[in-house]
């Protein structure tokens, strides 16, 4: 699909300029790139936001300026910190024969069993990908499908990722893109024991067994102490009665 985006050139010169711009309901920016100089030039705001929202930034937009069509895509925007307007904006120009390197958003498609019937959570950690192709070999979007994590804690990677072989992406194939989390209710009621369930030894509550009926206590256990202080009573510690 092709974007196109309507411009004029822009003059350079004072800071007034800018906010005149600006304040006329138009976006200040700049066009540069492999083997073109930087050509200045300003858009209808509204305009722009809507191809923005059309293209997003890893699809070619054509750049008609005086007549002429520049190929690019946008490379970097800047934003009002209070409203988030747009204030300026840098479009790269592309060549058709030369590979450039950029970002492809991730879409997300499909759901998950897991989460839908057991209430995993679907955790995303990458929501976009640098790759590195020929300007007609960018894809606009790279889909993945969560309908194939189908266990608790399971984890899709980049390496998982499906493109065309002309597309290389750059990022760490180990890195994780999307998981399928534990909920937090259902991770505490796992840990916690049924009710009744005596609890393991060495938990706490769990106390140390008494010994059975006419068994002795072990060695350093109360009582073992008591019974082993002095001799038996009748032994040695009375006198004879044939000594009288």
């Amino acid at each position: 699909m092709n974007f196109k985006l309507e411009t004029k050139i822009r003059k350079t010169g004072k800071q007034s300029m800018l906010t005149e711009i600006r304040t006329s309901s138009r976006v200040p920016g700049v066009v540069y790139g492999f083997k073109k100089d930087p050509v200045n030039i300003d858009m209808d705001y509204n305009t722009l936001l809507k191809v923005l929202k059309e293209a997003g930034k890893s699809n070619i937009i054509d750049i008609q300026v005086d007549g002429k069509s520049i190929p690019a895509i946008v490379r970097e925007y800047q934003q009002d910190p209070v409203t988030d307007k747009l204030t300026h904006i840098d479009f790269l120009a592309v060549d058709d024969k030369r590979q450039l390197t950029t970002v492809v958003p991730l879409g997300f498609v499909g759901t998950s069993k897991v989460v839908r019937e057991q209430g995993g959570k679907l955790e995303i950690k990458n929501q976009q990908v640098n790759v590195q192709c020929l300007p007609a070999d960018l894809p606009a979007i790279i889909e993945i499908d969560v309908s194939v994590l189908k266990e608790m804690g399971q984890i899709l990677y980049i390496r998982d990722l499906t493109v065309s072989d002309k597309v290389n992406i750059l990022n760490n194939p180990n890195d994780p893109v999307v998981s399928v989390a534990v909920p937090k209710k259902m991770a505490v009621i796992e840990e916690t024991p049924a009710e009744g369930e005596a609890p393991a030894e060495g938990e706490e509550g769990a106390e140390g067994v008494a010994p059975a009926e006419g068994e002795a206590p072990a060695e350093g256990e109360e009582g073992a102490t008591k019974t082993a202080a002095g001799p038996e009573k009748g032994r040695g510690g009375e006198k004879s009665e044939d000594k009288k």
